[in-house]
């Protein structure tokens, strides 16, 4: 492959990953309230014998789970709050993958960028003349 193809697939590179690292921009740069943690709907079973949950109709359970300190912690969402705990760890998760993508993204450029300036350097002065002697 010639150097002038290396660098412009190089350059096509780069200008993508600019652009899903822009589009991962708009959404870390968005205002929305985040709130750490996993959202969940369990069904369980209250122990009570003459409950429906003994007949198969089991209680619907709204949990928040979240890492605190290293270790995972669950809690209760009462119903009035689950809509909003819900809409706020898909913020949360929403970040969390722009971050990463967002990341990627510029790992990659610079190595690319990297590779770039290795494509676009001219051969040293030494190199020249170690070719001449030969």
């Amino acid at each position: 492959m010639s150097t002038a193809s290396q660098i412009s697939r190089i350059r096509q590179r780069i200008a993508r990953l600019a652009g899903e690292r822009r589009d991962a921009e708009k959404v870390l740069l968005q205002s929305p309230p985040l709130l750490k943690g996993s959202f969940t709907e369990v069904r369980r079973t209250c122990g009570h014998a003459g409950c429906k949950c003994a007949r198969g109709e089991k209680h619907v359970c709204r949990q928040l789970s979240a890492s605190v300190e290293g270790r995972t912690r669950t809690w209760n969402v009462p119903q009035r709050y689950a809509a909003k705990v819900q809409r706020l760890t898909e913020n949360y998760r929403r970040f969390r993958r722009a971050r990463a993508v967002w990341v990627r993204a510029n790992r990659q450029i610079v190595e690319l960028i990297n590779e770039l300036e290795a494509a676009r350097t001219a051969p040293g002065f030494r190199d020249e003349s170690r070719s001449q002697k030969g």
